[in-house]
């Protein structure tokens, strides 16, 4: 699991590629056939704040974002799967 610090900033050069890993929180889901999952890379957070009363943050992040996921720069979402 990555362990992220938070305690600088490593700005990128235009149409620089960089490996990023993004932790989840631990949850257990039950996925009946048909049924499907998916995955959104975003800087905002999509369900607003967790806690009533905390502010929401904003990144600092502008410009576009592109994700590569192919040949020598593959990705992948890695989960645990457990049969019952």
């Amino acid at each position: 699991m990555p362990a992220h610090s938070f305690d600088r900033v490593e700005e990128l050069s235009e149409g620089e590629v960089v490996d990023v890993e993004i932790d989840l929180l631990p949850l257990g889901l039950v996925f009946r056939p048909s049924e499907q999952l998916r995955f959104v890379v975003s800087s905002a957070n999509l369900l607003g704040t967790l806690m009533p009363g905390i502010e929401e943050y904003t990144g600092a992040n502008a410009g576009t974002h592109v994700v590569h996921t192919g040949g020598e720069h593959a990705s992948y979402l890695q989960l645990p799967v457990l049969r019952g």
